[in-house]
């Protein structure tokens, strides 16, 4: 397996979906009224912080901290999601950069860190939780969301043995052209023990329902979310 090649990939699908992610971001339903209302759910009070946005794709959750009163640096590895970051929200700092390849900060240079939807293209989560524990300060946050493991197990075509960690890659159509998007899959145990080992301590853990909203512009969609897990969105405390 190639992790520098598929993070390759995992580059190139972002640049191409950009556009379309920038376009519907912040309207697509899944997105909009369901991952990211509970994201937002588990933010501590961010007013004078110091944020890494890890993953930062356009910037949507990088303008909701800056409104809140953050100090952000936004982080991501597609130059072209970052051109849509930084127009979104001007008055944060950005920076290219693999999350698979470590995070170029000092040690405990955020007070938190937020990631809507990324860490599921990095496949050595041990070595990123040290790293993410690395850079923030004592009693910081961490708060994620990813896809939902039995989401995952369920959906890819290619996902073969729920119980290991898995290189799977889907076809995405909704944001425009068709675009191949590698990805890494695991139980929920390797999803929360790598924090864990790392020294996190879990604090919260949600598993979203769709807003009222959802179920206004897709009700058909809404049935389908409302009793089955798409994401999973957690806190931990350093």
């Amino acid at each position: 397996m190639d992790e520098k090649r598929d993070g390759q990939r995992i580059r190139r699908a972002y640049d191409s979906l950009a556009a379309g992610y920038d376009r519907q971001g912040e309207t697509k339903p899944a997105n909009a009224f369901l991952e990211r209302p509970a994201t937002l759910s588990l933010l501590p009070d961010v007013r004078d912080s110091r944020v890494l946005d890890a993953g930062c794709g356009a910037g949507h959750l990088t303008r909701e901290l800056r409104e809140r009163g953050a100090d952000v640096v936004g982080l991501d590895v597609s130059g072209e999601m970052l051109a849509y970051a930084r127009r979104r929200a001007p008055d944060a700092a950005f920076l290219r950069a693999d999350l698979q390849r470590g995070l170029p900060f000092g040690a405990e240079s955020f007070d938190g860190i937020a990631s809507s939807l990324a860490f599921h293209y990095v496949r050595d989560w041990e070595a990123l939780f040290r790293d993410l524990r690395r850079v923030l300060e004592r009693d910081g946050w961490l708060v994620f969301s990813v896809q939902h493991p039995h989401a995952d197990f369920e959906e890819y075509d290619d996902a073969e043995n729920y119980h290991t960690t898995e290189r799977v890659s889907a076809d995405w159509e909704s944001f425009g052209d068709t675009v191949t998007v590698p990805a890494y899959r695991r139980p929920l145990a390797a999803t929360i023990q790598p924090a864990l080992e790392a020294g996190f301590r879990l604090d919260r853990l949600v598993e979203p329902t769709p807003t009222d909203d959802y179920r206004r512009v897709d009700p058909d969609r809404y049935e389908y979310e409302a009793t089955r897990p798409n994401f999973l969105c957690l806190r931990f405390r350093s």
